[in-house]
């Protein structure tokens, strides 16, 4: 097999890997979905005291949570490159596990995830325990939506946020130039398509943050948003528009 036949159709066994993750997001949102709708909704004029302050147990589980969310944004930006890894270690006759390659490599960009994920979670530990976040996890100031709003917005036009898009739309040349072999090599790669997926996505999350990771529309949009970023064919026009968009309704939110 030649590096050619890199782009070829998936064949059964890929085809599977991507069911496979396509469940494990849909788990992922699906727990995120219940985690929201257990939490308690105060009755119209009736204002809930504020949350006692989170124990051990509690961030654990919210990071599991953060984890799950940024896994579940995550992935449609890894699926490729995990897939075209295994053919390209498959490929080179000097990989001798490519299975086991290819699992490190997916291993370092769950890491990559992770570790995005506790900072948020600790960020969210900050607000909750300051009383700045109410029952439904979101923030109790529209000020702090629209900040979320504007940040996220302006990234959208940066070259970084691009870069990050285009590498992750084709991995194949990033994944070929910075090749690295052995097992660490495999997880350092993985990690840094991790790191690539994460400039795409890192400041979307925040906006779940703000606008309440218990809020299945807000959850829906930052979803379908990063989806088609990353697979409509203007994907980058797509981007830039929201952009202005999520500019336009934190601006409002300011300044109301």
């Amino acid at each position: 097999m030649s590096l050619a036949g890199i782009d070829e159709r998936l064949g059964r066994p890929v085809a599977l890997g991507l069911a496979w993750m396509a469940l494990l997001a849909c788990a992922c949102w699906a727990w995120f979905m219940f985690r929201g709708a257990e939490l308690p909704r105060p009755a119209p004029g009736i204002s809930l005291p504020l949350p006692a302050p989170l124990r051990a147990g509690d961030v654990v589980l919210l990071f599991a949570m953060w984890t799950g969310l940024c896994v579940a944004l995550m992935l449609p930006a890894a699926a490729a490159a995990v897939c075209i890894y295994l053919r390209v270690a498959r490929c080179r006759a000097a990989v001798r596990w490519p299975c086991l390659g290819t699992v490190l490599f997916g291993c370092g960009c769950l890491l990559a995830w992770a570790g995005f994920a506790a900072l948020v979670t600790l960020l969210h530990w900050a607000l909750h325990d300051a009383g700045l976040l109410d029952h439904g996890l979101a923030a109790r100031h529209p000020a702090v939506l629209g900040l979320a709003l504007v940040a996220a917005g302006a990234w959208q036009w940066t070259p970084a946020k691009h870069a990050c898009l285009q590498h992750c739309r084709t991995p194949l040349p990033g994944l070929l130039v910075d090749w690295r072999g052995g097992a660490l090599g495999a997880l350092w790669q993985g990690a840094e398509h991790g790191r690539s997926c994460l400039g795409c996505c890192w400041l979307l999350v925040p906006l779940l943050l703000g606008g309440g990771p218990g809020n299945p529309a807000m959850v829906a949009a930052v979803g379908l948003l990063a989806l088609a970023e990353l697979r409509l064919e203007e994907g980058s026009l797509a981007s830039c528009v929201a952009g202005v968009a999520m500019v336009a309704w934190g601006t409002i939110l300011l300044f109301p």
